[in-house]
């Protein structure tokens, strides 16, 4: 195996975006000074003219300036002579355009139509002050009175359109927005800074000693990606017998994957020194503008993965060391290298201590613990067996890997080895002493985790939203044949009954409604094998599986089931808290009593409850529930849930940031993954992780492993 050169420690940005080769677009000066062809009035041909006046051909020019002619007598109209009369209309017309051109005419007609569009104009200003006035809302501005709204208008006109005050930053104690979504007033959120590492303070750092060797990777992208690389990295350094360096969690703003150097020089300078004073801004108070190196400053925010979960387990395997500084000195001064080198080319330089083994492709290498593995690449492109690597690095301080992302990268057939796997991934559930308090009073406000069923629903952005129609349709079907174990029939039924109030929403209430004039509690009208809209119902869709290293422990499928849950017929039988209402009124139909089972839906969707992907699962189950129906009170929620607004005020005491907006998506999984079943994306990392490890641990129950 070639032993290759280590990454640069070139001052690049790491959070800037990659820059284009091609041409901004033309100024309008440039655009306006194009030759433009000009049609001749004599000659029908085309004379280009530049600059940024525009004048016609000479011919043309000469034309407008010829003198006034004579009054044409009587004869040249046709009175009197024995020419027809149609000729003698002929040249009264040519008579009127003449004056036309160059008559008052012209000018009264001119008048008239410029007149005639003010008192428009200003008569659609009136309408709209009164129509703003009778609605509540204020007078819209006119584009030149909105260029400085700082500076007060005196004439009377601007006196009847009152100038809204400038828009101050928020004062210390308020937070960027970290909103749960559709909430009433919620109560006054209190910051309250904390301690993203927590183990800094508990432990010293510790010198390496001369024997021990570490294990270097490249962490990137979202939070997921994040996870699965780092089960990836603890059991790559429990096979090799290594140190893992652990960096912290970028949370926020992502750093994608690029070649190796690229990448290893992106997480050099993925840090907030040198920009303290950024930090500063979030306590509000100023008008002054942002400064441009602070854009984006509060987007993001590091935290050590201890802040998040509990990797105690992980630990008893493998040793770890906190690296929050993806620098060469760094490595040299915590892991006892000797000095980087670059042969005068920074971006070339290495460690002759470190073994790098750089990648230019994403599923460049797959690892095999075992020679005599001969489970197909997939999509990766080369085998890397790890006896070999090994033997190849056991020499070096340190062995640097590229991308340890993807479930299946290591293929692990050793039972040791699959079993300290199996440890790394359970390590993953989140473990934060908030979040747990919140899940629980949430999950038992809903009946207890064998009461409700939980989905998992990306729907929001990228291949999730543009793929939203096919996976759901799947999620249906899942949930409603596979775990709640109806008739393909009955679900068929009620996914054509949603689509005809779909309909009837569309027509009536428009587009975004959320209420609906169909009652709810009659039985939908039986289905053939088209929709009343004239659609094919949506097929399930269908995923390859791949091959797994070893089969699936027993408790991971076969465990004792949870008990069923009895029929719901009124509110009193529905096991949700008495400070819960449903949406509306439960099914009659003795064949929909399933349906009364409340379900609590996890998703990225920005209006979960108008959101025609999920309108499905909302029509079907009258106690459906959201995160945000816990957030405030209201016609579905009685009580706040106190937790919540204690989460809205956590901040990261290194950099101000809100941890909130990260935080929410974790604790939604939470909430779903303790329902009696859970079904979550297709093709999401994030709804994999909440099915296989969440849900299984949750519910006491072997997780299923991948890969």
């Amino acid at each position: 195996m070639e032993r290759r050169h280590g990454p640069s420690s070139s001052p690049n940005l790491g959070f800037s975006a990659p820059s284009s080769n091609q041409p901004g677009p033309s100024s309008p000066r440039n655009r306006l000074s194009t030759s433009i062809p000009i049609p001749s009035r004599s000659s029908g041909s085309f004379s280009s003219q530049s600059g940024l006046g525009l004048s016609y051909s000479d011919e043309h020019h000469l034309e407008d300036k010829r003198p006034l002619t004579k009054k044409p007598s009587a004869n040249s109209l046709g009175f009197g002579t024995t020419q027809p009369r149609k000729q003698g209309m002929a040249s009264l017309g040519a008579l009127l355009r003449s004056r036309w051109r160059h008559g008052r005419a012209r000018l009264l007609v001119i008048g008239v139509t410029l007149a005639l569009a003010g008192w428009w104009y200003f008569s659609q200003e009136q309408i709209s002050v009164r129509i703003g006035r009778v609605e509540g809302g204020e007078p819209q501005m006119k584009a030149a009175e909105q260029k400085d709204t700082r500076k007060t208008l005196s004439s009377p006109q601007h006196d009847r359109i009152p100038v809204p005050p400038p828009k101050p930053r928020p004062i210390g104690g308020k937070l960027p927005p970290t909103t749960l979504g559709e909430t009433n007033a919620a109560p006054d959120v209190k910051v309250v800074d904390v301690d993203v590492w927590p183990s800094r303070k508990s432990s010293a750092p510790t010198k390496p000693t001369a024997e021990e060797r570490f294990l270097i990777y490249s962490p990137h992208s979202g939070y997921h990606n994040q996870r699965i690389s780092l089960e990836n990295a603890f059991t790559l350094a429990f096979i090799l017998k290594r140190t893992l360096v652990l960096p912290p969690v970028w949370l926020g703003h992502a750093i994608p994957y690029v070649q190796f150097d690229k990448l290893q020089r992106r997480l050099q300078t993925a840090t907030k020194d040198g920009l303290e004073r950024c930090k500063e801004i979030g306590e509000g108070g100023s008008d002054d503008p942002i400064p441009r190196e602070c854009t984006g400053y509060f987007d993001w925010t590091q935290v050590h993965w201890d802040f998040l979960v509990d990797l105690s387990p992980a630990r008893e395997l493998v040793k770890t060391l906190d690296c929050w500084n993806l620098t060469n000195p760094w490595f040299e001064e915590n892991l006892a290298l000797r000095p980087f080198s670059s042969g005068g080319k920074p971006a070339d330089a290495a460690s002759p201590d470190i073994f790098y083994l750089k990648d230019a492709t994403m599923y460049q290498y797959r690892m095999y613990d075992s020679p005599e593995d001969e489970e197909p690449l997939a999509k990766f492109e080369n085998r890397l067996d790890l006896k070999k690597l090994t033997d190849e690095s056991d020499s070096f301080k340190a062995v640097h890997v590229g991308t340890l992302f993807g479930t299946s990268r290591l293929h692990v057939q050793d039972e040791e080895n699959f079993n300290a796997r199996s440890t790394f991934r359970e390590s993953m559930v989140f473990r934060n002493s908030l979040l747990d308090e919140i899940t629980n009073e949430i999950r038992d406000r809903l009946g207890g985790p064998t009461s409700y069923y939980g989905l998992h629903l990306r729907v929001g952005d990228g291949i999730f939203q543009k793929n939203a129609g096919e996976n759901m349709a799947g999620v249906w079907t899942t949930l409603c044949v596979t775990k709640m174990k109806l008739e393909q029939s009955l679900c068929d039924e009620m996914e054509a009954a949603s689509k005809e109030r779909k309909l009837l929403r569309r027509a009536v209430e428009g587009d975004g409604s959320t209420s609906s004039t169909h009652d709810m509690t009659q039985a939908p009208k039986p289905s053939s094998s088209t929709s009343s809209s004239g659609e094919a119902p949506s097929p399930t869709l269908k995923l390859r599986k791949r091959g797994n290293s070893r089969p699936q422990r027993e408790g991971a499928y076969h465990h004792a089931p949870l008990p069923p849950v009895p029929p719901i017929r009124t509110r009193q039988d529905s096991p949700l808290d008495k400070s819960l209402s449903c949406r509306r009124p439960l099914h009659t139909d003795p064949r929909y009593l399933a349906f009364n089972t409340p379900l609590f839906i996890a998703t990225d969707s920005k209006v979960p409850a108008i959101d025609r992907n999920i309108a499905l699962f909302f029509d079907a189950f009258p106690c459906t529930f959201i995160i945000s129906d816990f957030s405030s009170t209201s016609n579905l929620n009685t009580r706040v849930v106190e937790g919540l607004t204690r989460l809205a005020g956590l901040r990261n005491a290194d950099d101000n940031v809100p941890l909130a907006q990260f935080l929410y998506p974790q604790l939604d999984a939470q909430i779903a993954a303790y329902g009696r079943a859970l079904v979550g994306t297709p093709q999401s990392t994030y709804s994999r992780f909440a099915v296989d490890v969440l849900h299984q641990v949750y519910h006491g129950w072997d997780i299923v492993e991948r890969g």
